[in-house]
Formats: structure tokens, sequence, C-alpha cells
């Protein structure tokens, strides 16, 4: 089995937190999430998309939390 992307496994930890109400965490999260992507196209011949599935987590985010905002911004 392949490893997964370290991108990957965020968003599965992110859509937990959403299911279990953790802003704080999801929110932390998502910047993870953003600072792994932010990495994409470095030193590494890797290039990497904006996939659907990352679309999909900030879209999840918004809907759950009603906001991308970290909580007490």
């Amino acid at each position: 089995m392949p490893s997964r992307r370290l991108s990957d496994k965020i968003i599965d930890a992110h859509k937990i937190a959403c299911e279990e109400q953790k802003h704080e965490i999801a929110s932390l999260l998502l910047e993870a999430l953003e600072f792994e992507l932010s990495a994409i196209g470095g030193e590494k011949e890797e290039h990497r998309e904006w996939s659907q599935e990352m679309e999909n987590a900030f879209a999840l985010h918004e809907k759950v939390f009603k906001t991308i905002q970290k909580p007490g911004v």
C-alpha cells in the first residue's frame, strides 16, 4: 500500500476535529494544511495540485464553524 501524503492525513484529522466540534484544533489543522501546501514546489521536483479534498476541508470547516478564522480572532 503506497504511503499517503502528510496533507491527506491532516485532512483526515481535520474532518474528525470538525465531527467532534473541536474548533480550535480544526483551525490549527487547517493552518498546518496551509503550511504544508506552502512547501509544495520547493526544492523537490514533486508538484502537487490543490485537490478537491483540500477544498472540501475548508468548506467543511466553514459549514461546521461558520467561519474560517481561528476562535477568538
